[in-house]
């Protein structure tokens, strides 16, 4: 059986090697996907990420969430308890390098997960279950477990597996949006 560090490595390795050229086009159609989806429409606030090298790359959607007028949010990571919460960001919220190298706001302005409709994953492998295969830390599973909105994570194709390997403290989200489909995994949209 492969190992999530195989799962790691194999892709990691794919994403290291992606045109950035591409990768725009490819980011802009999964979010093109994204903003077509129901809960996406519906949703007054939406929690997205800051992308590194390799991931989809959300510029536009927090664009079109600022002109759709969408409460936008992302992850902070707390030092103190080793997790990540929300905070509230504008166009022209001020950002500095936070944990693990991935931009943060200099003010924090906390948002309950209760207050968030959606919120967009990032990750390294999924499969059409909607299991999802991080970085390794489990910060997304923590901040995930119990969240009543709806979750959506954003990969590209190469991205999804038949199957990843899972523990019991990995959450799955309820849809996979690539940039040549949609997965429902939840029909509860």
């Amino acid at each position: 059986m492969i190992t999530k560090q195989q799962v790691r490595n194999t892709i990691s390795a794919r994403r290291r090697e992606l045109d950035p050229d591409w990768t725009k086009a490819a980011s802009e159609q999964v979010i093109e996907n994204l903003a077509s989806m129901k809960p996406f429409k519906t949703a007054r606030s939406v929690a997205l990420y800051q992308a590194i090298a390799g991931e989809v790359q959300l510029g536009a959607l927090f664009s079109l969430c600022r002109e759709l007028d969408k409460k936008t949010c992302i992850p902070v990571f707390n030092p103190v308890q080793k997790i990540y919460e929300m905070s509230m960001v504008t166009a022209s919220t001020a950002y500095r390098t936070g944990h693990h190298g991935i931009r943060e706001p200099v003010s924090v302005h906390p948002v309950a997960l209760e207050e968030i409709d959606m919120i967009i994953v990032p990750g390294v492998a999924f499969d059409r279950q909607g299991n999802r295969l991080g970085r390794g830390g489990g910060y997304y599973d923590r901040l995930l477990n119990g969240y009543p909105g709806f979750s959506a994570a954003v990969a590209f194709d190469f991205q999804i597996m038949d199957t990843v390997p899972v523990e019991a403290t990995d959450i799955p989200v309820q849809a996979l949006v690539t940039e040549s489909k949609t997965i429902q995994v939840s029909h509860n949209y």
